[in-house]
């Protein structure tokens, strides 16, 4: 009987495997492929042979008498059906992707070629593992995507770069630091710099300064070098032939050093830059809604965000308005912010609510902190929605409950259940205003509309303990 082969076959099989008995042929099956199926006529299982017993995790043992097409998975059935109905006579043993059920985890992928034993039908089914070649396929898939994930981000950025970079209102110029020569050039400063068509790009310093400005200009250079900080020199611009401010910044790219040269501008160009930068500045380290006022309380600045927790419209409708009236409740709150920013630099987590333009007071946290520009002091807050409710400390007596209070009618007159009601009341404002304040008495009786006197009288009167007062000094309380 001619077997198909796609190879060199041997030129007497008869006589050479003449003398080979059945067990020693079934160990060269086994130890040639990963799994082989033993299949009569109907394509019924009648053996099973494995080189690793734990291939199929046992499900293999239920295999003999059951059909090859009933152990596979429903896509690979066609695929089965295909091999077992192929020309016994043809020439080339093809293989197909067969998967199988296991009775946990991901199916098992095996390659099976399927070739004739015996006149009568018999066939064998001999099969490769593809779970290595599967997952290198993964590996290689996820790779790719990969590849393609960074080479699309490097685009984007590689297009930011350039487009902030040309759209920069000041000339910006990046010099490579061992040459000092310009690598690169922003659209502004080529226009102000390039003459008679020449590039800017390969040149040195004596395109940017004149002549008496170059030295001043090296050691400009070498100052950005050796601190790693910005650097700012007035130098005289070749282009205006004036001396204004230029900042050098040194930074490393693929081991080589690179410098960016940024001409600022005069002073007043400088003082007005960092001005509109203020919000910028604060948002280095105050997260979410950000909102910055003068000493005045009156908002200069603020980014989208404050816009949308407070539900103002557009920037203009904010701009020029007291952040007392958005932020706190009677006013005082605001008040309290800013002595503690003078006090302690800082203010974190603060509690409070925020007056937004339609849904009403929204619970939020506040931290804040304080800036110099020039003489003047500006405050920065940051705004974010309460995500926690803050535990308030136990009442040194039970308070009674609702039903505590009914159960009293007809047993105590109403005019007492409504004063021990009323001192409820009054205790837990005044302990909740206490939190607020961190304990500063002048800022909560401020808040509850009570003068210090008559704080210090239902505190004592309450038995509210605490040895805080007005400001961190304990001589303004009554005693």
């Amino acid at each position: 009987m001619e077997h198909p082969s796609t190879g060199r076959q041997f030129s007497d099989p008869s006589h050479s495997f003449a003398d080979l008995e059945a067990a020693l042929v079934a160990n060269l099956v086994t130890a040639t492929t990963d799994v082989a199926l033993l299949l009569d006529s109907s394509g019924t299982i009648a053996d099973v042979a494995i080189r690793e017993t734990d291939l199929f995790a046992d499900a293999e043992k239920q295999w003999v008498g059951c059909r090859f097409i009933d152990v596979v998975t429903t896509e690979s059935r066609q695929k089965v059906e295909r091999l077992l109905s192929r020309d016994r006579d043809s020439r080339g043993a093809g293989r197909s992707e067969i998967n199988h059920p296991m009775p946990s985890g991901p199916d098992l992928p095996i390659s099976y070629s399927v070739l004739p034993l015996t006149k009568n039908g018999a066939r064998i089914a001999l099969g490769r593992d593809l779970r290595t070649m599967a997952a290198l396929q993964q590996n290689l898939v996820e790779t790719q995507l990969a590849l393609e994930t960074d080479y699309a981000r490097l685009r984007i950025a590689e297009t930011q770069y350039r487009v902030l970079f040309d759209t920069a209102a000041e000339p910006i110029v990046i010099i490579d630091a061992a040459s000092g020569r310009i690598t690169d050039a922003n659209l502004s400063a080529r226009q102000r710099f390039e003459r008679d068509g020449r590039r800017l790009a390969g040149f040195g310093l004596g395109n940017l300064f004149a002549s008496t400005s170059l030295s001043e200009a090296d050691r400009l250079l070498a100052a950005a070098r050796g601190s790693g900080e910005a650097e700012i020199r007035k130098l005289t611009a070749i282009a205006s032939q004036q001396a204004e401010p230029v900042s050098a910044q040194f930074y490393r790219q693929q081991g080589t050093g690179r410098i960016i040269l940024r001409f600022i501008g005069t002073q007043q160009a400088l003082a007005s830059h960092r001005e509109t930068n203020l919000i910028a500045r604060v948002g280095q380290i105050l997260p979410d809604g950000i909102v910055v006022i003068g000493a005045d309380r009156l908002i200069h600045d603020i980014n989208e965000s404050f816009l949308d927790i407070s539900e103002i419209a557009s920037r203009s409708q904010a701009i020029g308005r007291p952040l007392d009236e958005i932020v706190g409740r009677r006013g005082v709150e605001l008040n309290i912010l800013m002595k503690a920013i003078d006090a302690d630099g800082f203010v974190g987590s603060f509690g409070t609510v925020l007056n937004s333009r339609f849904s009403g007071g929204v619970e939020v946290e506040i931290s804040g902190s304080a800036i110099i520009d020039g003489d003047k002091r500006y405050y920065g807050f940051s705004i974010r929605r309460a995500q926690r409710s803050f535990a308030r400390p136990a009442p040194a007596t039970p308070f009674r409950s609702a039903n505590d209070m009914t159960g009293l009618v007809g047993r105590v007159p109403l005019r007492e259940i409504i004063r021990e009601t009323a001192d409820i009341i009054e205790q837990l404002c005044i302990e909740a205003a206490l939190e607020l304040t961190r304990n500063n008495r002048a800022s909560a009786a401020e808040m509850l509309g009570l003068s210090r006197q008559s704080l210090y009288s239902k505190l004592r009167r309450h038995n509210i303990a605490g040895s805080v007062s007005d400001n961190g000094a304990d001589s303004d309380e009554i005693q």
